[in-house]
């Protein structure tokens, strides 16, 4: 259920309007990412959650996701589906790591909340 929560509202376009409601979640969803909480994601406890967040993504289990199966603008979902129209596990996973790199601004291996927060803007307004 955290998971699927995580995986709606990663992927939800948000207005300047809704910034103080979202501030809310994000810290709960920075919450549940940090396993160990000790303040910062690193960068095993996004990869260890970022597949759960394909699995529940991926309602038919099939291991790709369609568009159907997000809530991506059709326009991102192509340019990360390519050709056969589908996110496979890897590609999923390679676009996760390099969001996690380039929001790990000051390249510790891990996100602080503040860097968590500017990662899910982006993720957002993308």
């Amino acid at each position: 259920m955290a998971m699927m929560l995580l995986a709606m509202l990663i992927a939800t376009k948000v207005t300047a309007a809704d910034l103080p409601a979202n501030a809310g979640r994000d810290d709960k969803i920075f919450d549940l990412l940090d396993d160990n909480n000790d303040g910062r994601i690193s960068r095993e406890e996004f990869k260890n959650n970022q597949m759960l967040v394909f699995y529940v993504m991926d309602r038919n289990k099939d291991l790709a996701l369609t568009r159907a199966e997000t809530t991506l603008p059709a326009d991102n979902f192509a340019r990360l589906a390519g050709s056969d129209g589908k996110i496979g596990p890897l590609e999923f996973l390679g676009v996760a790591d390099a969001a996690f790199t380039q929001a790990d601004a000051n390249h510790d291996g891990a996100l602080d909340r503040r860097e968590f927060t500017v990662l899910l803007q982006h993720i957002r307004t993308e």
